[in-house]
């Protein structure tokens, strides 16, 4: 087992079925997330937007936090399912770069790990027995075939169902990710901006050429990336004024 995927000396092992909580707007996926890892063992819970998700989370009971990358808020999520002791997992789009799946993002955000959505089949519930400190799951009850095709290209057919600004949001919060170095070091806004300047405009080209009938992408695109940049500065001060790395 990986340094990654070892459960956390600070939290139990789950007993009976772990619950899960999913942070996820889309219906479709959070349906097939459900599925899945209700045949895995799992219960599973459903928040379609931040302050849902918080609210689970204070109100406890929850053995891990799995969180769509462009759920609006998500990424100041880790530190509250943190604070709550529950594992937290970025389910990521992989969207912007085609070859994105085949490295690490660079930075997490305080979550512990990260699944492709198209490996939402095989590799989460795996990740997420592994940081419970759970054994091999039992072959599960019914076949999910379907439910594995249903999510073909889903990450793909994703996009055109956004807003302009929602397809904004997940572009660049599937940018920063494979960008967090550049981003969180940067010591202003301007700064960040300058850092992944490039990437911002192939950000900004592959949303005309998936909305070509939207108008201000360069508008969208930046306030997507100022607002996801302000999120994660708070995120940051919240860690620090709490003791966390």
């Amino acid at each position: 087992m990986s340094e990654a995927s070892q459960p956390r000396a600070d939290r139990p092992r789950a007993e009976g079925a772990p619950r899960v909580l999913l942070g996820h707007g889309g219906r479709i996926i959070a349906a097939a997330a459900q599925r899945i890892l209700g045949a895995h063992g799992f219960e599973v819970g459903v928040a379609s937007n931040a302050r849902a998700v918080e609210e689970a989370l204070a109100a406890g009971g929850w053995n891990a936090l799995v969180i769509d990358v462009a759920l609006p808020g998500g990424f100041e999520l880790a530190a509250p399912a943190r604070r709550a002791g529950v594992e937290c997992v970025i389910l990521v789009a992989s969207v912007f770069r085609r070859t994105s799946y085949k490295r690490r993002p660079r930075r997490l955000y305080g979550a512990d790990d990260y699944v492709e959505i198209h490996h939402l089949g095989d590799h989460l519930p795996n990740r997420l027995r592994a940081h419970l400190g759970l054994g091999p799951p039992d072959h599960p009850a019914e076949t999910l075939r379907e439910v594995l095709v249903s999510l073909r290209d889903r990450g793909d057919a994703r996009l055109l169902e956004q807003s302009p600004r929602g397809l904004a949001a997940l572009i660049v919060a599937d940018l920063l990710l494979y960008n967090g170095d550049r981003v969180t070091d940067a010591s202003s806004v301007d700064e960040a901006w300058a850092a992944v300047s490039e990437d911002l405009e192939d950000a900004r080209k592959l949303f005309e050429l998936l909305r070509p009938e939207a108008t201000g992408a360069g508008e969208l695109i930046a306030d997507a990336f100022r607002e996801l940049v302000a999120s994660l500065d708070g995120a940051r001060d919240s860690r620090e004024q709490g003791g966390m790395t």
